[in-house]
């Protein structure tokens, strides 16, 4: 399975402003990254390089990925932004922002748009499940991707959408129905193909919560291998905001079956720098907690 961006998804007007504002050279700012001529086909001609040289020269221009990703001046794309920092919210557990985003948004004006749509309802089902909302309002959404929207299952959607669903059942503690959702998510989840800029958070997003699931079912070997995973997604996606609670939930289910040893002073430790690194107040604030309750 392959997601792909298109150069129509990239603004690289603003791409090309903030190297002009730092005065880079296309040389200089290619150096060591790519060839100058793969810069210049991107900027001239809209030929978009590789994900991992295009995180490389955003990562040298100190530019984030999302703030050139699905910027259109129609109305579609501009709420699809808003949608993006929404989705970046569910990551840094702020909730109530991301609400405020969804609320604002009609889904009518998506219409025309199915991914658009699907992240519209993929977003609003599992900011239902993850702040305790209305778990019948996210099964809605869910199944409006998966028997409606892609009903063929050929986005990365319907595996978001089966890992929303297996959340809900677990949070009702209905174990049958929620392991006949992760599995189906956990048996291809290392096939995926992650070559899309804008599908990285959700690649990680589906490992996260699947790991998390394992987690609390007990079967620590699944979740540690999962949770391992995402972190060499992290470090070769160059991601750092998911990498924290990864971190975090590694030392938890250490701790659980062996204490709290030096490894889980370790990942604690890991978890509390990138969370301090990304300014992420709220996985600051639950690190401190567990280290003081756990007294580390």
């Amino acid at each position: 399975m392959k997601f792909l961006y298109r150069g129509d998804d990239v603004d690289i007007q603003t791409f090309i402003d903030k190297r002009k504002k730092l005065g880079l050279s296309q040389k200089e700012l290619s150096n060591g990254i790519c060839t100058q001529a793969t810069l210049s086909k991107f900027e001239n001609n809209g030929k978009i390089p590789s994900l991992k040289i295009l995180i490389q020269l955003c990562n040298r221009l100190d530019l984030s990925l999302d703030s050139i990703i699905g910027v259109s001046d129609n109305k579609s794309q501009q709420v699809i932004k808003r949608m993006n920092k929404a989705e970046f919210n569910l990551i840094i557990q702020e909730y109530e922002e991301s609400w405020e985003i969804i609320k604002s948004i009609d889904s009518k004006d998506l219409a025309d748009d199915r991914d658009a749509l699907m992240q519209y309802y993929y977003l609003k089902g599992y900011l239902n499940v993850l702040d305790n909302g209305d778990l019948f309002d996210a099964v809605f959404d869910f199944n409006r991707i998966l028997s409606e929207l892609d009903s063929h299952g050929e986005t990365i959607f319907t595996f978001l959408s089966f890992v929303g669903m297996g959340m809900v059942y677990a949070k009702q503690g209905d174990d049958q129905k929620s392991e006949y959702y992760f599995s189906k998510v956990f048996s291809n989840i290392y096939t995926m193909s992650i070559d899309d800029v804008t599908k990285i958070w959700r690649y990680i997003n589906i490992i996260f919560y699947c790991a998390i699931y394992y987690s609390e079912s007990n079967d620590l070997e699944t979740a540690n291998a999962l949770l391992k995973y995402g972190v060499k997604v992290c470090a070769e996606n160059h991601v750092t905001y998911y990498i924290a609670r990864i971190y975090a939930q590694l030392a938890m289910n250490e701790s659980r079956v062996n204490g709290n040893n030096k490894k889980v002073r370790n990942f604690m430790n890991k978890a509390l720098v990138f969370s301090e690194f990304n300014q992420n107040e709220k996985e600051i604030a639950l690190i401190k907690r567990w280290v003081a309750s756990n007294k580390l």
